[in-house]
Order: C-alpha cells, then sequence, then structure tokens
C-alpha cells in the first residue's frame, strides 16, 4: 500500500487488534526492551494498554495498535520535549493516527514535528505485519500446526532461515512455482477449507 498519507482508516481490521511487545518492537524498528521500559516507567498513556481479557498473553502486556505511533515518537522525539507539550503532541498523534485531525505539523518552541510523516510511515509498517501475517497459515493437519506459507508446505521459519544465506531474487526463483496455486484442500482428508 502506497498513499501520500495514511492513517488507521487505511488499514486492515486484522491488525487493529491487541498487539504484543515484539510486533509492536518490529513495527516502530525499535528494541522490545525499550518498549517494555516505556511500559513500566510510564512513559506510554494508560489508555494505549489493552484491558481486554486477552490484554495479558502470559505475563506480557498487549498494547491497543494506538501505541505503535506513540512509541515511534517516544522513541524518536519525545527526549526533546518537557512534559507537557510531549502530553500534547501524544494527544494530537491519536489523532492523526485515527485521522480526526488535519493538522500534521506540531510546533513547540524550535521544534517542529511532521505528524504526518511519521504517522503514515508507522501505520505503512502496521500494513506490512498485516500483509505478512495474511501469507501465514496455521492448520494442525500440514505439517503438524507449524506456521506454513498459505498455500504451500513451505515453512515460514524454514523460510526465514534461507533469507539469512540467500538472496531474494535467489528464493523468489527457486520456490516461485511453490506460490502461485494454492492448495485449498487439507492433507489426507482431501476436503475445502
Amino acid at each position: 500500500m502506497t498513499f501520500d498519507f495514511m492513517t488507521f482508516s487505511n488499514l486492515p481490521q486484522s491488525i487493529l487488534r491487541p498487539l504484543n511487545i515484539d510486533e509492536i518492537a518490529a513495527i516502530v524498528e525499535g528494541d522490545r526492551k525499550v518498549v517494555l521500559q516505556m511500559i513500566k516507567e510510564g512513559g506510554l498513556p494508560k489508555s494505549v494498554l489493552s484491558r481486554s481479557k486477552k490484554g495479558v498473553i502470559g505475563s506480557q502486556q498487549l498494547l491497543k495498535p494506538i501505541a505503535c505511533p506513540i512509541v515511534h515518537f517516544q522513541i524518536t522525539t519525545a527526549h526533546l520535549l518537557s512534559p507537557q507539550p510531549r502530553r500534547r503532541l501524544v494527544r494530537e498523534i491519536g489523532d492523526v493516527a485515527r485521522g480526526s485531525s488535519n493538522q500534521g505539523v506540531f510546533e513547540e518552541g524550535p521544534l517542529r514535528v511532521d505528524l504526518t510523516g511519521s504517522v503514515t510511515k508507522t501505520v505503512s509498517k502496521m500494513a506490512s505485519l498485516a500483509s505478512a501475517e495474511a501469507a501465514v497459515r496455521f492448520h494442525p493437519e500440514i505439517r503438524g500446526g507449524m506456521p506454513v506459507m498459505r498455500g504451500t508446505r513451505i515453512g515460514v521459519y524454514e523460510l526465514a532461515d534461507l533469507c539469512t544465506f540467500e538472496t531474494a531474487h535467489y528464493i523468489l526463483e527457486k520456490y516461485s512455482g511453490k506460490f502461485s496455486k494454492p492448495d485449498r484442500r487439507t492433507p489426507r482428508t482431501g476436503k475445502s477449507l
């Protein structure tokens, strides 16, 4: 997806769910330890913490999708602002991401923050994660429930390992026929899914 300006309305519903720390860190291209520290020290508004019953997996807190642009801001720019303008900017980021604000720039003294660019970059990364998730399938009768590329029996982890040693061109050339015709039947039963 490429847009001049992206908001949450441009995202598929599959990604508008509580996200775990690793997903947030991958989206903002940050370290999970930094995200954990933000939560621990109260660097994120309490409103971004998921309050649903599914809000915690094991001992890991889940965050609402709006946390992504806010974490990105906290990592890249927040240290330049005092607490009061920081809180105003966090509110404005939420409004811009939801599409309820047309103000694309936040200015505080000599600091000028391009909110639309920052939000668009983060939302674009969220769209990429949703696209990657859509390409993966879990089914107990396909390789014992191991995640595979949809329409194939190629394991996601095997493909990821291969990516560390081979070029994308080589992988696409080697597996191009495997991705063209998805098998819509379950193994052993032959029934359509």
